[in-house]
């Protein structure tokens, strides 16, 4: 059960392409509820133009990347062979002849910035890895990993809902069905992460289109440049991120909590609602807008909301966990003992990943 807040991280106020990926039709431009916070009018002053949009090139590569890629699999043949050399080699010191590149949890950055800089999060080096891979004739795809939540107890209300992705290469082996992490026995698929120890394969996972790699990537860095205090060019990334997808509550977490930030609390509210009905079960849309209503003073939906999370929160089986981890850092073992056993009582299916 223990996690920690190393990946994709989509958290309350602040925080978590190819050819191949569909320019979409905006979703909502000029009609609707969400049309003013759409357009872009409150932030450019005017409407966008949709040829200021970003497009990055998310699986791109160099001539070097390419070159690279291929002097590091030359001795293998095999495809599993490929994707450990590969990884190896892209994660090896300079001095031992690798590309030394190391994980950073700043800036969301393309596979060719991050070949260029050496450093990469978990989405920068996904997209690395997977383009690296296709060209070697592989047959990678982006996974996302659902990351069990956790909360920050030095304020216990705080919900962090964090979303990982990594590389999943397809080996071309009849009757699959086991995946292989790199470091275990040799069984089928493979999983490539930056941060591989830290990678549990019980969590759940699935492969995603190269839609959402790109609504995730545009999402993260437009709360990245946002931060920053580039509105302008933040509000353009996460408007790229929903012409991308509308469908995961998450990308309009982020949006909202961008208003937000801008201290437009109307608009922020008007976009976190939209989320929750897209997900009545979002728990950090629910945060967020506990926090947005105790800004603008409305204590009787703040407190509605703030309930709705810490009745999650208390009946989660993460929570209790975490809160047995507080318990033994003030020698309360006893009581830590039974918040663990009420725990794998609630997720018995995690109890073997208990440390």
């Amino acid at each position: 059960m223990k996690t920690s807040c190393f990946w994709v991280l989509f958290f309350c106020f602040w925080l978590s392409a190819c050819s191949a990926v569909v320019q979409k039709v905006p979703f909502l431009s000029d009609k609707g509820p969400l049309a003013r916070e759409l357009s872009g009018e409150l932030i450019l002053g005017r409407p966008y133009l949709p040829e200021e949009l970003p497009d990055a090139d998310l699986f791109g590569l160099t001539k070097e990347m390419q070159l690279f890629a291929e002097a590091a699999t030359a001795q293998a043949t095999r495809s599993d062979a490929k994707a450990e050399a590969l990884h190896k080699a892209l994660i090896s010191s300079v001095n031992l002849g690798g590309r030394g590149i190391t994980y950073s949890a700043y800036d969301t950055i393309t596979g060719i910035d991050a070949f260029e800089r050496r450093q990469a999060n978990c989405i920068s080096y996904t997209l690395l890895f997977v383009a690296m891979a296709r060209h070697l004739g592989l047959r990678a795809e982006v996974n996302e990993v659902i990351l069990p939540p956790t909360w920050d107890m030095r304020a216990t209300d705080t919900y962090l809902l964090m979303r990982h992705v990594n590389a999943k290469v397809f080996l071309p082996r009849p009757n699959k069905t086991y995946i292989r992490v790199i470091g275990t026995a040799d069984v089928s698929d493979i999983v490539v992460d930056l941060e591989m120890r830290r990678y549990r394969p019980h969590y759940k996972q699935q492969v995603i289109s190269n839609d959402l790699v790109a609504a995730q990537f545009y999402s993260n860095r437009g709360m990245e440049l946002a931060a920053d205090g580039n509105a302008r060019e933040g509000f353009l990334y996460l408007r790229k991120a929903l012409v991308m997808s509308q469908e995961p509550s998450y990308i309009w977490s982020n949006f909202g909590s961008f208003y937000r930030r801008q201290k437009m609390f109307p608009e922020a509210e008007a976009i976190y609602l939209h989320g929750l009905s897209i997900n009545p079960r979002d728990y950090t849309i629910m945060h967020n807008l506990a926090g947005l209503y105790k800004d603008m003073g409305k204590v009787e939906q703040s407190e509605y909301y703030q309930k709705r999370v810490r009745q999650h929160r208390n009946a989660n089986p993460y929570y209790m966990f975490k809160r047995a981890e507080d318990l033994v850092t003030k020698n309360d073992l006893d009581g830590a003992l039974v918040l663990i056993k009420k725990a794998i009582k609630k997720e018995e299916s995690e109890a073997t990943a208990v440390p």
